[in-house]
């Protein structure tokens, strides 16, 4: 069970990482008009910024949390 929850607090700050990564180049892109391709308008990959920063810090707190536990499972048998 703490596996899985580790493995799922990992999995959560990936995929919270790779929001940030897209949404921070789509800003990056914010200076080229958009009839050359730039984005329309950047509040959708501002609100991502936000999206990915939570998921990261509530991922890592989930891993923050499945270790604290182990710890204490260690502590307990020995």
């Amino acid at each position: 069970m703490i596996n899985s929850a580790m493995s799922a607090g990992v999995a959560g700050i990936q995929t919270g990482m790779n929001t940030l990564a897209r949404s921070g180049q789509e800003i990056a892109r914010g200076n080229i008009p958009p009839e050359q391709g730039g984005p329309d308008n950047l509040i959708e990959p501002m609100v991502q910024q936000i999206y990915g920063k939570n998921q990261v810090q509530a991922s890592a707190r989930v891993v923050d949390i499945a270790s604290q536990t182990l710890g204490t499972l260690i502590d307990l048998k020995v």
